[in-house]
């Protein structure tokens, strides 16, 4: 009986075992629910590392701690991997409206490049530029979540991938999405200390420094490109025994809701009118101020979509579809400036429909017509800094690498973010921005390649079809005794091509007399072969060659690494590529130096296909594209030269401080209003001693003159209420007068009757 009990048992262990295996095959992390208790759950735990075995006090060589098999133990790690702080180095990333990017900067060769995957007008991917995942991490691991670019190491099959980061990737490890970094509150945690480690490529040991478990001693940049990680230990892990149990347990003060203090190390933001030891007259935003945290407002469920506010009652404020397919938007948009404070009518119950979430005052905005919230937005008269005459430059903490404490703190000011620039918004209304002017060098050419066509969408050869394509052309250039370039390549030879890759390199004809009805049906349209060159995509009808216009055809400008910029140009530019001189903000640039440093991209041997054409070097900055007409520097207006701009919501200020407030109608309507009538620094480091401006109404797409005739108008408007209140009471003077002699008249009227 006994043993027929023992195996009963044993069977629905076993069967426990397989279902909640299969639950975390469906993507169900039984850390993922909520039974509806509200009370933090206690995370005494195991630690596992990136092999998937547990970390104990008692072990000799102990491995830092995996944030994908700790937490993912009981959390759906790939799920969360999808949030909006991890895809954005994925395939499937998001746009959104526009927000803050990263940016490359490199004073020496007068470059301030925004760097984002998002399809946001005006910023570059890291591929425009060469930059890898290795070396994106090279750059902004001071400053960055995890998961995404720390984890896409090269594939051992990866033809494209650098030798040298192959070796490195090993050494230095995944930098898996820290998942202390926003939900551990015990006051240990350290973003500072992972942003050291991230300094020294210690990517795997990052977390586990930051979260105060252990120390690290070694640096992984140092170690030999030939060092084994899993047979050598230069770089040692100390955990601290005490905060392990007898059942080699660690406690970890986790929380649902991350306090603000942790969104604070990458969303801080300076104002460098008052830096430093006057940093203590700025008051928090109004919100955090009562007692709220960031994470009232920016919440999400399990996937880690944060709402970032741009989800509004009154609509999709940006028209991206693919972008709202991610979201709940009834829900989201409830939680919106709009949402909170005056209701979501579009939301499913009724307490979302009446707004007041948290105690949210709702505003009756007494006097103020109803145009000015058609054609403004919440934070035109609530965020941000007051304005000037003059815009006033900001720095962020993921930008400038602010919150690094000790030896590897650092006090850059690239790049200058000039702020409140009042700019028009995707939806058409005016808000505050945060705004930098690009400045980079770069090339101006025609895209030519070979690639395939699916729907809209035109993508590049891999590396192996293109070297499949070289090799055909250059054995036609041979039989037929003529250079393969873009101006011999006829329509036969491109038709010859397309046909090839439509193959895959396979016999044409045996592909082309298959029987029809021995093909299997395919659930996806067949990507189609391309040719991009000269602003035409060419494509086959049948046999037939045609051409078409095609956006993946424009002319396009794409900036250059800084580091191919110093070898190329370094002499002129006067920087040395050994152990250059740290300068901290621009160095003045001129024309001349412009115009020899494109002589030199001219000059330079690109590589480049036989079919490419030589690309025409360009110099954006301030506003301006240099580049070189008959030997001669000219400089234009461009698209690409346009400044970044992203909208700001922080800090909120009081009601008692927002413009036109207390029926301070002058806050805008003044022919001086900053507000309309500022001044906007332009940045650039050509002469950047000489003060160079643009006016607000340029970028709130505003006719000056039209707006100085109204602000004319306020100036009669305190005569015009008095001229008002008097000819009124003269009217009701007259009125009374009369009133009294219609009176008088009855009374005589009647008097007479008697």
């Amino acid at each position: 009986m006994i043993q027929i009990i023992r195996s009963l048992l044993s069977f629905t262990l076993l069967a426990g075992a397989l279902a909640l295996g299969q639950a975390a095959e469906k993507g169900k992390g039984l850390g993922d629910g909520h039974d509806g208790n509200r009370t933090s759950i206690t995370h005494l735990i195991t630690l596992y590392d990136e092999a998937g075995l547990p970390i104990k006090a008692t072990d000799k060589q102990p491995r830092p701690i995996s944030m994908r098999n700790t937490c993912g133990e009981c959390h759906d790690y790939d799920k969360m991997a999808t949030g909006w702080h991890f895809h954005s180095g994925t395939t499937n990333v998001l746009s959104g409206r526009v927000g803050e990017p990263w940016v490359l900067t490199d004073t020496r060769v007068r470059t301030q490049i925004p760097i984002s995957n998002r399809d946001w007008k005006g910023t570059y991917s890291p591929n425009d530029i060469n930059m890898t995942a290795w070396k994106f991490l090279k750059q902004f691991s001071s400053h960055f979540p995890g998961g995404n670019y720390g984890e896409m190491e090269p594939s051992d099959d990866d033809l494209d991938a650098d030798p040298e980061e192959f070796l490195r990737w090993p050494i230095s490890g995944k930098y898996e999405i820290n998942c202390l970094a926003c939900h551990h509150v015990d006051r240990k945690q350290n973003q500072s200390d992972a942003a050291l480690q991230a300094a020294r490529e210690n990517y795997r040991w990052a977390a586990t420094v930051a979260s105060g478990l252990a120390t690290v001693k070694g640096t992984a940049s140092e170690l030999d490109e030939f060092y084994d990680p899993e047979t050598e230990y230069k770089i040692i892990t100390s955990y601290d025994k005490s905060r392990f149990d007898s059942n080699n347990k660690v406690f970890l003060d986790i929380v649902r809701k991350p306090p603000s203090n942790r969104c604070y190390y990458c969303h801080s933001t300076q104002d460098l009118q008052t830096p430093g030891r006057d940093e203590w007259v700025h008051n928090e935003d109004v919100h955090l101020a009562s007692g709220m945290s960031c994470a009232d407002c920016h919440r999400n469920g399990v996937d880690h979509m944060i709402g970032r506010g741009d989800i509004e009652p009154s609509g999709n404020p940006h028209g991206s579809a693919d972008y709202l397919k991610n979201f709940d938007p009834k829900k989201h948009a409830s939680y919106s400036c709009q949402g909170c404070h005056l209701g979501n009518p579009n939301a499913e119950n009724q307490a979302d429909k009446m707004g007041g979430h948290l105690g949210a005052p709702i505003p009756e905005h007494k006097g103020i017509p109803a145009v000015h919230f058609e054609k403004l937005s919440c934070t035109a008269c609530h965020s941000g800094r007051l304005p000037e005459e003059n815009t006033a430059r900001v720095r962020t903490a993921r930008m400038h690498k602010l919150g690094l404490h000790g030896r590897h703190a650092m006090n850059k000011q690239l790049p200058h973010v000039v702020t409140p620039v009042f700019a028009k918004m995707a939806n058409g209304k005016i808000g505050p921005h945060n705004m930098i002017w690009p400045s980079f060098w770069g090339t101006r050419y025609q895209p030519s390649f070979w690639g395939t066509k699916t729907g809209d969408a035109v993508t590049p050869l891999p590396f192996e079809l293109e070297d499949m394509v070289v090799d055909h052309l250059s054995e036609k250039a041979d039989r037929d005794d003529i250079e393969s370039d873009p101006t011999k390549l006829s329509d036969e030879r491109i038709t010859a091509v397309l046909k090839l890759i439509a193959t895959g390199g396979g016999d044409q004809e045996e592909v082309e007399n298959e029987p029809p009805g021995d093909a299997e049906p395919e659930a996806e349209p067949k990507p189609e072969p391309v040719f991009v060159s000269g602003g035409k995509l060419y494509s086959l009808r049948g046999d037939a060659l045609i051409s078409t216009a095609h956006e993946a055809a424009d002319t396009t400008i794409k900036p250059l690494a800084p580091g191919l910029v110093r070898e190329i140009a370094g002499d002129e530019l006067g920087v040395e590529n050994e152990n250059p001189e740290r300068v901290n903000d621009w160095i003045a640039l001129t024309e001349d130096q412009i115009l020899n440093v494109l002589k030199l991209f001219n000059d330079h041997d690109w590589e480049l296909q036989s079919w490419q054409p030589k690309p025409e070097p360009v110099y954006v900055a301030g506003g301006k594209l240099y580049s070189i007409n008959n030997k001669v520097l000219v400089k234009d207006d461009h698209e690409a030269a346009e400044p970044y701009k992203w909208p700001i919501a922080h800090d909120v200020r009081p009601a008692s401080q927002s413009l036109g407030s207390n029926g301070r109608c002058a806050d805008c309507h003044d022919d001086t209003s900053p507000f309309i009538f500022g001044k906007v620094e332009v940045d650039t480091p050509i002469n950047p001693g000489e003060k160079q401006i643009k006016s607000m109404t340029e970028f709130g797409e505003l006719d000056p003159g039209y707006y100085q005739s109204f602000a004319f108008t306020f100036l009669f408007r305190p005569w015009l209420k008095g001229l008002v209140i008097v000819a009124c009471a003269v009217g009701g003077l007259v009125l009374l007068l009369f009133a009294l002699k219609a009176m008088d008249r009855l009374v005589t009227a009647a008097g007479r009757k008697k």
